[in-house]
């Protein structure tokens, strides 16, 4: 009973997710929604300055490829030969490697043009839904899920692990508004596609642990 329960609310609230996500496909085009957008990118450009352009430029670059897959393999490794475990490797790679070919598969699909108010760092590509935001969501946002659910000690303390996950999640996503590259509705749709993704492999980690679970009792 309290797997179904809990399935059923990570289910709820995948769909919650995807829901905004195609509510935010489906208006950043509209006029008054593109309106918002540029002045918000005019707004956030006026604080530009030369130490938080290095700060949110640094905060971004924790947040790319490199350091995804170097903390991916980290902790790969720490479970695959420490602890012989193989559940929680296998779905940070899938939800990692997945939410990477969603978003590029997305922004083909879209083909939003990048803004371009004071750009702060120059970047090629297409802009909805932000790759930073997106990727950060799903993988740091799953990487903190299953050290929480590994570990006593952090158990003990999953509020303060989520709470500042959040905040670090929160501020890459402002940190590519204010670097210029993305509209705040390509943050925001970034974020539910993400978090669309996140919950989907936290479910399919529930299962799995379930179903190992299962077949062990009936030994």
């Amino acid at each position: 009973m309290i797997f179904k329960n809990s399935v059923i609310r990570t289910v709820m609230l995948t769909a919650l997710c995807l829901g905004l996500f195609i509510l935010f496909a489906s208006v950043y085009e509209q006029s008054r929604v593109e309106v918002l957008d540029v002045w918000a990118m005019k707004n956030v450009s006026v604080i530009h300055q030369p130490a938080l352009n290095d700060s949110f430029t640094f905060l971004t670059n924790i947040a790319s490829r490199p350091y995804q897959y170097a903390i991916f393999i980290f902790f790969a490794v720490i479970w695959l030969i420490g602890e012989r475990k193989w559940i929680e490797p296998f779905v940070l790679g899938i939800c990692l490697f997945g939410i990477r070919f969603e978003n590029q598969w997305f922004k083909e699909w879209f083909e939003r043009d990048r803004p371009m108010y004071d750009r702060v760092i120059e970047i090629t590509g297409y802009s909805f839904p932000s790759g930073h935001a997106m990727i950060s969501i799903a993988f740091f946002g799953l990487l903190t899920y299953l050290l929480v659910q590994n570990y006593s000690l952090l158990y003990r303390y999953r509020k303060f692990m989520y709470v500042v996950t959040a905040l670090f999640i929160g501020s890459v996503g402002f940190s590519r508004v204010y670097l210029g590259v993305h509209y705040p509705t390509d943050v925001l749709g970034g974020f539910a596609a993400g978090g669309t993704w996140l919950l989907i492999c936290i479910l399919l980690y529930k299962w799995l642990n379930h179903v190992i679970k299962r077949n062990v009792s009936y030994e």
